[in-house]
C-alpha cells in the first residue's frame, strides 16, 4: 500500500527533478498533493476508470420523494456520486427496478406528487457538495432502495495517507502525474547576479509519456464491462438480447 509521498516522490524522479533516495522540499510535495487530487478528481468522471461498483441500501421515508446523495445527505455516501449506475426497491426479498431518466424525461411528468408504494422513475442531479435523488411517484411506504454506484479511486487529505489501489493504478498514477505537474515544475535559474537569470522547461520524456498513456489504457481495457443492447423488435420475435461486442444474442 502507498501513500500519496511515494507517488509524488516517484513522479518527480521520472522528471529527473530527483534522484533515487533524494528528497523533495516540502512545498513540492504539498504542491504535487495540489496536483494529484485535481486529477483523481478529473478520473473520477471517467467510467472506465471505475473499476467497482457498489449496491448500498436506503430505507425510503413515506411520503417522501427527494434524498440529498453525499457524505452529509439523507444517503450517506462518501464520496458523493458523479453518477448512479442503478436503482431498485427490495421488498420481501423481491427487487423491482427502478428506471433512472434523463432531465427531459423528468420533468415532462406533469403530477410529480401522486403517491404509490413502489417508484417507478428516479433523477439525479449531481449537485454540490451532496447530490439529489428524486423518485416518482412518490413512495408511501418504507422499503428498501439499493443506489447502485461507482467506485473510484478517492482524493488524498495528505501526504501520509495511504492509498490502496487495485492492479496497474500506482504507475498509472505515477507517471500520469509526472506529465501532469511537468510545466509547474520548471525552475528560474541564475545564470549571474549581473548579467541575467534563465527558465529552464520540465517536460516528460516521450517514454514517460507512452507509459503513461499505456497504463491508464490497460485500467480501462481492465474495467471494461460487456454492453447488451437492446433490440425491441427482436425482443418481440425473440424475447431475447442481443450482444453488441459478439454479434449474437443472449436470452
Amino acid at each position: 500500500m502507498s501513500v500519496a509521498r511515494d507517488i509524488i516522490g516517484r513522479a518527480h524522479r521520472l522528471l529527473g527533478i530527483v534522484q533515487s533516495g533524494d528528497a523533495l522540499p516540502e512545498a513540492d510535495y504539498q504542491d504535487g498533493l495540489v496536483a494529484l487530487n485535481a486529477m483523481i478528481s478529473s478520473w473520477q468522471t471517467e467510467k472506465l476508470i471505475v473499476y467497482a461498483l457498489v449496491d448500498t441500501a436506503f430505507t425510503l421515508v413515506n411520503g417522501t420523494s427527494s434524498y440529498t446523495v453525499g457524505p452529509a445527505g439523507n444517503f450517506a455516501l462518501t464520496p458523493r456520486p458523479q453518477k448512479i449506475e442503478n436503482v431498485f426497491v427490495r421488498n420481501a426479498s423481491i427487487d423491482y427496478p427502478v428506471e433512472l431518466v434523463e432531465s427531459d424525461k423528468w420533468f415532462s411528468i406533469p403530477d410529480k406528487a401522486s403517491q404509490t408504494d413502489l417508484p417507478i422513475y428516479a433523477y439525479y442531479e449531481p449537485t454540490l457538495t451532496t447530490g439529489t435523488l428524486l423518485l416518482w411517484p412518490v413512495p408511501n411506504a418504507a422499503y428498501s432502495l439499493h443506489l447502485v454506484t461507482w467506485i473510484t479511486i478517492s482524493s488524498l487529505a495528505a501526504l501520509s495517507t495511504a492509498i490502496a489501489l487495485p492492479q496497474g493504478y500506482e504507475r498509472a498514477l505515477a507517471y500520469n502525474l509526472a506529465v501532469e505537474i511537468a510545466p509547474e515544475v520548471s525552475r528560474t535559474v541564475i545564470v549571474s547576479p549581473i548579467t541575467s537569470s534563465t527558465r529552464i522547461d520540465r517536460e516528460a520524456t516521450e517514454t514517460v509519456k507512452k507509459i503513461a498513456i499505456e497504463s491508464k489504457a490497460a485500467i480501462k481495457r481492465a474495467n471494461q464491462r460487456p454492453m447488451i443492447a437492446d433490440s425491441d423488435l427482436y425482443a418481440l420475435v425473440r424475447g431475447q438480447k442481443s450482444n453488441v461486442y459478439s454479434g449474437g444474442y443472449v436470452a
